[in-house]
């Protein structure tokens, strides 16, 4: 009868929903890895070894492989295997410019939506920002500052565009955790996220759109600065 026999592969559904989720917990790690450095852009990633690592099977690898190859962290080459995708700086102008179009217009499109307590939401991701800055928390500014952006994609209520701002974005903030900011780069991110939680909580399109194209062009340029000066 319907659903009672073996799940495709020979398993059976409960063996299926454990590898899925298996699988799902090998990509957040992997994700993790990647923001963190740990995955370098360009290495090799060896399923066996990448087994070894997160303590699971060659089948969940694989699994969490082809779903980051799907969102353009991973290049499969069937005589190579898989690599994590380079990064080089025009990857990440055209990364920049990409989530520059998009961003304008997520945080339009939140500025038209939103509430109070979306702007007390947005307040509070901001100052979850300022307050892992001053105390140096390197990995709680990059989840707080992911934390802001998602919400405001969330509140545009535009999950295609999200969806494609997000795509390859772990290798940019990884690259920005191997490099770091500038000397004031801390700083204007604190202003502009301020004067872009302002302007949306009051609704002011504009300046939103304004000041989310200045931050985006702007931590574009310090992050080509920054490589730049190592080269």
């Amino acid at each position: 009868m319907c659903g009672e026999g073996p799940a495709r592969g020979g398993l059976n559904v409960s063996e299926s929903i454990q590898h899925e989720t298996m699988s799902a917990r090998v990509e957040r790690a992997m994700r993790r890895d990647i923001i963190s450095g740990a995955l370098a852009p360009g290495g090799r990633l060896r399923v066996a070894a990448l087994s070894t690592r997160y303590g699971v099977s060659h089948i969940p690898v694989r699994e969490a492989l082809r779903q980051l190859e799907g969102d353009r962290l991973v290049v499969i080459d069937p005589h190579k295997g898989a690599i994590l995708r380079g990064v080089t700086p025009k990857f990440v102008r055209d990364m920049h410019d990409t989530r520059a179009a998009l961003e304008t217009l997520l945080v339009r499109n939140a500025a038209e939506r939103i509430t109070a307590e979306g702007a007390e939401e947005l307040a509070q991701l901001a100052a979850a920002y300022e307050q892992a800055a001053a105390i140096g928390q390197a990995a709680a500014m990059v989840e707080a500052n992911l934390a802001l952006h998602r919400r405001i994609a969330i509140l545009a209520d535009n999950p295609v565009a999200a969806d494609i701002m997000e795509q390859g974005w772990e290798l940019v903030v990884g690259i920005r955790q191997r490099y770091g900011f500038g000397a004031s780069r801390i700083a204007a991110i604190i202003d502009q996220h301020r004067r872009l939680v302002r302007a949306i909580g009051t609704g002011d399109e504009d300046a939103a759109v304004q000041i989310a194209q200045e931050h985006c062009l702007d931590a574009r340029d310090d992050l080509l600065a920054r490589m730049k000066a190592t080269l």
